[in-house]
């Protein structure tokens, strides 16, 4: 039993199925409008596929797993891994989301991408910052004016304003 779980192949098979199986049974119990109900498209519709999708796949990454001579050890490689740049990725996310409110959804995203950049090696400021910056206003351009969204401006936006 060991064996199946240092087999890199063979885990990331199994948790891909377990997050279908979950995915997949949460978006059995999306509610139905009435009138939606009659017609083959739904709100949960898409969600079903792609669980189902999902589901399939990581059944035949399991499988094929098995089959397999040798795989990866999971042991192994977690030993050699250099763990500090995920670690200070997870520090960041957490800065990100508590920085959200404060500085709304453009500054704190743009930031949040600059700081992954700037820490994940990319040295080139001009190409980043224009990076950063470009897809979080397309974001923003896109949420807001095309789909209508509301993005908070944050506290330090209403501060200034008003």
């Amino acid at each position: 039993m060991t064996n199946f779980f240092d087999n890199k192949d063979r885990v990331g098979a199994f948790l891909i199925l377990a997050f279908s199986l979950f995915y997949l049974r949460s978006s059995l119990s999306i509610p139905v409008d009435s009138f939606d109900a009659e017609i083959g498209f739904t709100s949960k519709t898409l969600p079903i596929f792609l669980g189902s999708c999902a589901l399939v796949i990581s059944l035949l990454l399991l499988f094929i797993s098995f089959f397999q001579s040798e795989g990866q050890s999971i042991s192994k490689g977690a030993r050699d891994y250099d763990w500090k740049p995920v670690l200070a990725l997870i520090l960041l996310m957490a800065a990100y989301v508590m920085l959200f409110n404060y500085l709304g959804f453009v500054l704190a995203s743009a930031l949040f991408l600059q700081s992954a950049f700037v820490l994940l090696g990319e040295r080139r400021l001009l190409v980043s910052i224009s990076v950063s910056l470009g897809l979080v206003l397309f974001l923003w351009l896109l949420l807001t004016h095309v789909f209508g969204l509301y993005l908070d401006g944050g506290t330090l936006y209403r501060v200034f304003v008003s």
